[in-house]
């Protein structure tokens, strides 16, 4: 094992070596297993322990008397290793067993000394580090502000991942269970309670409801974070998002769980909290992983820890049973679903409401879902509705009956098949994973021949019948605003298995979706006997986990328009029947693991393949884009998406080739980028382009100064890129520009002089730009202007440009940014 470890590589190669001794012992070990088990665990601890020391200070300076003092622990374990390896049942050493077994006992003891030495040093290191940053942070503070109240700090716009989530609707019949997870979970001696009921029941309203309990809040203060574990947890992920939500700041990729939870524990061990932490984990399944990370985070000090779940989980703590609404706030509830109490849909008669509480069993789920879809319905479906749903058994009985409940909720959906098929569509994401608007509008546009405005219509359908949980990060929007980078939709575990469930009932040849979901390498049967059953879908959605080999099987499905790819391994090798794909329009590929994917291609050919590809977003990935010399153009190509990616050298070197790589391209939105610190001077030669959305790029300080040379430029959004520091003079010549958005750019203190060229401008958003004063006078000339700044510039255009002050909104957005708790 090569090691970069503390005091030089030696120090490492005898670490190293003590653990190969413990490995070569094999079976003879049976001798000493017990306390062997003990120096191994140590030793896995270890390890990383002496890598992380290294990684948080390049220049360690470390005692060279402990150095010499570790060494020769490292090499007396090794001897007494190799004299342990001679015990034998029936030779002579045998007898000399509890001898050694007591000085393996000693060695044991040693290594944990070694373990306090480590961990003192990286507390060290850690803290030099903590120090630095905070200067850096303070001199960032002073040249973004220069002088003025901190309201606009820099440190202010790193989002935490773990933010509790705004409730979206008014709960019913929680106030008792809120009260009684109170009492429990403040009890002295009690660190974690799991909450526990079946899917649909309100686990996760009620952990919600319980963050913003006032008497909750004034407990742990802003120390509320609240993360989504599901079926498969990413541990590292998971442990980073938290550290990065304490402490404010973002840290590098972790390569361990061991890691992660060692940086945890350590900075709650040194940070002198005022507040203890609560954390929130909300659907917790039953497996390894998740029993893992419970096991650790019941060790973390000032912690209390809420966990959701559908599994009785008896070796963690207390435990809290939610039952299911009673009748009265069952009705309550479905009522206001069903519009009842607003007399938008006619009462039935009481018989027909019993049997469809009944049927739905009470849970608020299934009230919510049944009740939206009966919502403005004749009578006649009431009643039919409530026939169907009193002849299934009771839905606690298995999944199945609670999907068969739900199924019932689409029905109503079959006079409009666009949008129970968008539905449906949904479920080809991760579970739990946040989808955003404008990945949605990618596939409707290529599946449904609809445009942005009407996608967005199914997604409110959807979200309006409770189909799909709808988060945005801004508060407000304008009305004739087609920005939907701010949009993102959930969907809901069980309705995503109702999904995937219609999905399956039809044979493989004749489904639209395939959906699949491959863990480690196991393919399911159907596509090793890929000759029997060639796939006729539109879309395709492949999920891999971080084990997957990326050795693929070959797939025949010359059908498919869209291609979604669902990865976590580090190196992601893409599947080569891409290249047959010859109808594909859209490929998305979205990482979800702790840390960025590098996509790569055995075949350099292969995007050559792809003609008709006319929409491309990446998440997550570490961008090797138009690395390859040798592309041809995507002529069909017309948008292209990054978020939350990493560009390599070659993407900030882009020359004018990219204009012959992509000449048709209308539209490129780069999202959350921070690492883009320049945009490339090639892609301003993209003359057909449209829309240029960077946003939220923290690292961007500057634009091309050739920008002036896209003349078809309509939308150009740099929200919250708060380093950028001036336009360039040349945007001035966007003679087709109708919207500039530059809010939330800290650093930007003035816009061109000649921006009264632009005369096609209608929209122009200055909000939260505090270094931005007043504006150019030739502002004065834009007759369609409908600008949006903050009370200072308002009060300075009352002065100057009195008829232009008529046009301003002043609005304080506040931005919403709950749904990054991702």
């Amino acid at each position: 094992m090569a090691l970069e470890l503390v005091g030089g590589a030696v120090l490492g190669a005898v670490v190293g070596e003590l653990f190969k001794a413990i490995l070569n012992l094999g079976e003879r070990a049976i001798n000493f297993n017990p306390v062997l088990n003990d120096i191994r665990s140590k030793l896995n601890a270890i390890i990383p322990l002496v890598k992380q020391i290294d990684e948080l200070n390049e220049y360690l300076d470390y005692p060279k008397e402990e150095t010499e003092k570790l060494m020769d622990l490292m090499d007396e374990g090794k001897r007494l290793l190799l004299q342990c390896g001679d015990v034998k049942l029936g030779n002579v050493n045998y007898l000399k067993k509890p001898f050694y077994t007591q000085k393996l006992r000693e060695l044991d003891s040693s290594l944990r000394s070694f373990m306090d030495v480590l961990m003192l040093q990286m507390a060290r290191d850690q803290k030099k580090n903590l120090k630095m940053m905070d200067q850096m942070m303070e001199i960032i503070f002073r040249l973004d502000n220069k002088g003025r109240s901190s309201s606009n700090k820099a440190m202010d716009l790193i989002v935490p991942p773990c933010l509790v989530p705004q409730l979206q609707e008014e709960t019913v019949g929680l106030e008792k269970p809120v009260k009684e997870l109170k009492v429990k979970l403040f009890k002295n001696g009690v660190h974690m309670l799991v909450v526990t009921a079946p899917g649909g029941c309100g686990k996760t309203t009620l952990a919600l409801k319980f963050c913003h309990d006032k008497e909750v809040k004034d407990i742990f203060q802003e120390k509320i974070l609240f993360v989504t574990v599901s079926r498969k947890p990413d541990l590292k992920l998971i442990l980073k998002d938290i550290i990065e939500s304490l402490r404010g700041i973002q840290l590098p990729d972790l390569q361990s769980d061991e890691r992660a939870f060692c940086y945890l524990e350590l900075w709650l061990k040194q940070t002198g909290l005022n507040h203890p932490v609560l954390i929130v984990l909300d659907d917790v399944w039953n497996g390894q992983e998740s029993e893992e990370l419970l096991d650790k985070l019941f060790q973390l000090p000032r912690c209390k820890i809420l966990v959701t779940s559908r599994f009785y989980l008896p070796r963690f703590s207390e435990s809290y049973y939610l039952e299911p609404l009673n009748h009265e706030n069952a009705i309550q509830l479905f009522r206001r679903a069903a519009s009842l109490d607003k007399g938008i849909s006619k009462l039935p008669d009481d018989e027909t409401v019993e049997k469809i509480i009944g049927g739905c069993k009470r849970l608020p789920l299934a009230l919510k879902v049944i009740g939206r879809s009966l919502s403005h319905r004749p009578t006649s479906v009431w009643k039919v509705t409530g026939r169907n749903l009193s002849r299934h058994g009771s839905i606690f009985d298995s999944g199945k009956e609670l999907l068969e409940c739900l199924q019932s909720s689409l029905d109503v959906l079959d006079d409009n098949m666009v949008t129970k098929e968008s539905f449906m569509d949904l479920g080809s994401f991760r579970e739990d994973h946040r989808i955003a608007a404008s990945t949605f509008i990618d596939i409707c546009t290529v599946l449904y021949k609809g445009d942005e405005t009407e996608a967005m219509v199914i997604l409110d359908e959807l979200s309006s019948r409770s189909l799909v949980n709808s988060v945005t990060t801004r508060k407000y929007a304008y009305d004739d605003d087609d920005s939907y980078e701010e949009y993102f939709y959930t969907q809901h575990d069980i309705l995503r298995d109702l999904a995937i469930h219609l999905m399956n009932m039809e044979p493989i040849e004749q489904r639209k979706r395939l959906i699949l979901d491959i863990n480690r390498n196991d393919l399911p049967k159907w596509w090793v006997d890929q000759e029997k059953h060639p796939s006729n879908a539109h879309l395709i959605s492949i999920t891999t986990d971080e084990s997957f080999s990326s050795s693929w099987p070959d797939m025949e499905a010359p059908e498919v328009e869209v291609l979604i790819l669902n990865l976590q391994s580090r190196t992601y090798n893409l599947p080569g029947f891409i290249k047959r794909m010859n109808k594909l329009k859209v490929l998305i590929i979205t990482c979800y693991g702790s840390f960025l994917t590098e996509v790569t291609s055995e075949d350099h050919q292969l995007l050559n393949c792809l003609t008709s590809l006319q929409r491309i977003r990446f998440e997550r990935i570490s961008v090797p884009i138009f690395s390859n010399p040798n592309l041809k153009p995507l002529i069909n190509l017309q948008k292209i998406s990054f978020f939350m990616c990493k560009f390599g050298k070659n993407f900030m070197n882009l020359s004018t080739q990219i204009s012959d790589l992509l000449p048709n391209l209308l539209e490129i939105s780069i999202d959350f980028c921070n690492n883009l610190s320049a945009v490339p001077n090639g892609l301003c030669e993209i003359v057909k382009l449209q829309k240029l959305s960077i946003t939220n790029c923290h690292g961007l300080s500057s634009l091309p100064e050739n920008v002036g040379k896209l003349i078809n430029l309509k939308k150009l959004r740099l929200r919250s890129c708060i380093h950028l520091e001036e336009l360039p003079e040349s945007t001035t010549e966007l003679r087709e520009l109708v919207l500039l958005d530059i809010s939330n750019c800290l650093g930007l203190a003035k816009l061109p002089d000649k921006i009264g060229e632009l005369r096609q401008l209608e929209k122009l958003d200055l909000r939260h730009c505090s270094s931005l004063r007043n504006l150019p006078l030739s502002v004065r000339n834009l007759k369609k202007l409908k600008l949006l700044c903050d009370g200072e510039v308002a009060e300075w255009l009352k002065k100057v440009a009195p008829r232009l002050a008529k046009q301003v909104k002043v609005q304080d957005e506040e931005p919403n940014l709950e749904w990054l708790g991702l």
